[in-house]
């Protein structure tokens, strides 16, 4: 028994089945670590902040020259006003700025303790916290310098949030795991609509309802798909935004063509690997490795900035990572309206390519399906009709009176025979 035991193992884990070590091991052991290594040993350095000078004194000039010289904060951008910093943070190109206030020499010489602000993006936690304590850091080390013995924080920072006035991070955090969510649904909706006349063989009775045109089976199992998905999408997301703040008719509007954009992209994208593939369990495989990860690296929990430029690459080509740029840039109102339309065209020529892409590859898919399919028929018949004979033969055998019938024709055939 013990041997028999020994054989099956053998059998099972030993016949040089390299996807199911793959599954088993490889895969969850090799993103473990690369995981860990990653968001453990990466040191987040050269945050972009910018710096809105109104002073032009020695000490604003020292505190300019501080930040600079800091290796974790990087001076990307000196705005001539307030808007031109606020609209380079809604960009990405900013994660913070700081205000040099009017008078700030002045009002330390005087013990008058000046505040610095800091205005940081309030959507992001750990940039937003990289960003402002290495910020204060620096202008505490100034002010020790200064003559101000008479008071302990002679320049003070006040830190402002830009875009999440009320510091609710979870809000934040739990919209973008519900677009990440529905990015993936998405993805497996199309794999799974589009893998099922491979996987019944129905390729060639589902190209004879649609009248044997490859488009029209196209838009009628895609565009259902489409319209029911993105009319969850946003349902669930106007739902899920209360815990935020209100949403205008401006936001709502953006953010829902965003969000067909994106059901379009993710769509085709599922579409398309079911034309590389033909089957549902290769091209759920591929989607999910692709979907599955996505959140982490799309900057909602580990800011992009921080991360090696090939995860930026992939980043930035996952449809997740341009509309979750579209709801946060909507939830700063007007000022974010610019930047939420870039994204939008790009997730538009997302949908475009894939949608191309998709239809172009399932045609040649189809039509090598359909050909095998008749290849098949004409070598071994019609499955219906051989499962009706089947069911036929299995009925006569089954039901008394027929066989009785078919015993008093024999008899009378066979006394017929004898007669002669």
């Amino acid at each position: 028994m013990f041997r028999a035991f020994l054989d099956t193992v053998k059998k099972v884990y030993l016949s040089h089945n390299i996807v199911l070590w793959l599954v088993i091991l490889l895969l969850p052991v090799g993103v473990s670590v690369f995981m860990v290594e990653f968001f453990s040993a990466r040191t987040i350095l050269h945050v972009p902040i910018g710096i809105v000078q109104q002073d032009a004194s020695q000490l604003a000039y020292r505190l300019e020259g501080a930040l600079r010289s800091d290796p974790v904060l990087n001076v990307a951008k000196k705005c001539e006003d307030f808007s031109e910093c606020e609209h380079a943070m809604v960009r990405g190109e900013l994660q913070a700025f700081v205000v040099i206030p009017y008078e700030l020499e002045r009002r330390a010489l005087r013990l008058e303790a000046p505040v610095i602000p800091v205005f940081s993006s309030g959507q992001n936690y750990l940039t937003n916290s990289f960003a402002t304590k290495e910020i204060r850091a620096v202008v505490s080390s100034l002010g020790e310098g200064l003559f101000t013995a008479g008071i302990a924080n002679p320049v003070r920072v006040q830190l402002h949030s830009v875009g999440n006035e009320e510091g609710n991070y979870q809000g934040f955090l739990g919209l973008g795991l519900l677009s990440s969510i529905f990015h993936l649904a998405a993805i497996l909706g199309a794999v799974y609509v589009f893998s099922f006349p491979f996987r019944e063989h129905t390729v060639r009775d589902m190209l004879k309802i649609a009248g044997e045109s490859r488009l029209v089976l196209f838009t009628a199992t895609m565009l259902p798909l489409i319209l029911i998905q993105w009319i969850a999408f946003m349902a669930t997301y106007a739902y899920a935004r209360r815990m935020v703040s209100p949403m205008s008719l401006e936001e709502f509007v953006m953010v829902s063509a965003g969000e067909l954009a994106m059901v379009l992209a993710s769509a085709g994208a599922g579409a398309t690997f079911v034309g590389i593939t033909g089957n549902m369990r290769m091209s759920s495989s591929i989607a999910g490795v692709i979907g599955g990860p996505a959140f982490a690296f799309v900057g909602q929990t580990f800011p992009l900035i921080g991360m090696p430029f090939v995860v930026r690459c992939y980043a930035y080509l996952l449809p997740l990572t341009h509309i979750l740029k579209i709801q946060s840039a909507m939830l700063l109102g007007p000022v974010g309206l610019p930047h939420a339309w870039d994204c939008l065209v790009t997730l538009l020529f997302m949908a475009l390519f894939w949608m191309l892409l998709s239809i172009r590859l399932l045609a040649v898919r189809w039509t090598a399906s359909k050909r095998k399919e008749l290849d098949w028929i004409r070598e071994h018949g019609k499955v219906k009709d051989k499962i009706w004979a089947a069911i036929g033969a299995v009925y006569n055998d089954l039901n008394p009176s027929n066989n009785a019938s078919h015993l008093k024709l024999n008899l009378l055939k066979s006394q017929e025979e004898s007669d002669d």
